[in-house]
């Protein structure tokens, strides 16, 4: 059973993220895929949900967006230039990021630059037009969200005083942490610009997330981990897909079937504490893109599903190669230096 606490929370994540994917369905966006990106990261990483504690953590997202997009229009026929400009950013997002709390903020920012960066530069699609959807796609999330809170109002966790999470002491960032991370998502994009390979984009998500880790311990963790829910959203979307067959284009089947996934992992997550409760988590906003990303009235969007499926596991599979190959490397130079 889950307990009261724990069944408004499941209530409220599912209530918001349906009526935001609704929405995006409904408005008729060109890229409806925010309102199941925004929603799903703001109920299942957002502590504060006062309207000044929304603005904040939506709004750099918002600021990257819209400089990559200046960016991308400035420098339109010189990709070197705009390649080079993203990496001084990631590294300034980096360098500042001395904290979990931090780490998790610089996340979005960081995708969406790499979004508008590679749309931009392969698409001919109206860039002003999406960063407005962006920030409309903001507000639906925030009003929806303050009027979920205050439908089934939040009680806060024990360990989580007034809401806020508790104070962590700073780490220091140093130049391994960032070399780490700017070869990373810098190879990972200049990629992204120079192979016509839209659909990846968002394999740049749990790029960002391991390479962004302070230990090679946690880098590992994250690249497992994020196998695990990824590709096991993808498979939990192509089931969805499947049973909608039909049907995906009646609004009320439609979401009485969204509401009812998202219940089931929400109510996971609500019970789960700790690593449980971000491996939840991490699979909500993994089925819940690819749903949002390529499913329509006419189409089941089952071949994309697989492709991102499939391309989310070369790129983590990479990752993990190259963390088991500087670990040998590692124990080869410690054998070394104990023989010497």
């Amino acid at each position: 059973m889950i307990k009261n606490i724990d069944k408004n929370e499941a209530l409220r994540v599912t209530l918001t993220i349906t009526v935001c994917m609704l929405a995006g369905k409904l408005l008729d966006f060109n890229s409806p895929v925010y309102l199941a990106l925004y929603p799903t990261i703001v109920m299942t990483k957002g502590k504060d949900y006062s309207w000044q504690g929304l603005v904040k953590m939506l709004f750099p997202t918002f600021i990257a967006a819209s400089c990559a997009l200046v960016i991308a229009e400035l420098f339109h026929d010189h990709p070197f230039i705009i390649w080079t400009i993203s990496l001084i950013f990631f590294d300034q997002m980096r360098r500042r990021a001395d904290t979990p709390a931090k780490l998790g903020g610089m996340l979005m920012p960081t995708f969406n630059w790499i979004l508008i960066i590679v749309f931009s530069q392969h698409t001919t699609a109206d860039m002003p037009m999406r960063i407005h959807e962006i920030l409309i796609s903001m507000a639906i999330t925030i009003l929806i969200t303050k009027l979920m809170i205050a439908l089934l109002p939040k009680t806060d966790r024990p360990f989580v005083p007034n809401g806020k999470p508790p104070a962590l002491s700073p780490q220091t960032v140093t130049y391994q942490n960032r070399f780490v991370s700017l070869s990373l998502i810098g190879c990972g994009l200049a990629f992204l610009m120079i192979v016509d390979l839209i659909s990846a984009t968002f394999c740049m998500v749990p790029v960002i997330a391991a390479a962004t880790q302070f230990t090679r311990e946690h880098f590992r963790q994250v690249v497992e981990r994020r196998l695990l829910t990824q590709v096991g959203g993808c498979a939990i979307a192509v089931i969805f897909s499947l049973l909608m067959a039909g049907h995906q284009n009646t609004i009320g089947y439609y979401a009485l079937g969204l509401g009812g996934l998202v219940f089931m992992i929400a109510s996971a997550m609500a019970q789960a504490q700790g690593a449980s409760r971000d491996l939840h988590a991490d699979s909500l906003l993994a089925t819940m893109l690819p749903i949002q990303l390529y499913m329509t009235s006419t189409s089941l969007g089952l071949e994309s599903t697989y492709l991102r499926a499939w391309e989310l596991t070369v790129t983590l599979g990479i990752l993990f190669i190259l963390h088991q190959l500087t670990s040998s490397r590692d124990s080869d130079d410690q054998r070394h230096y104990s023989h010497s």
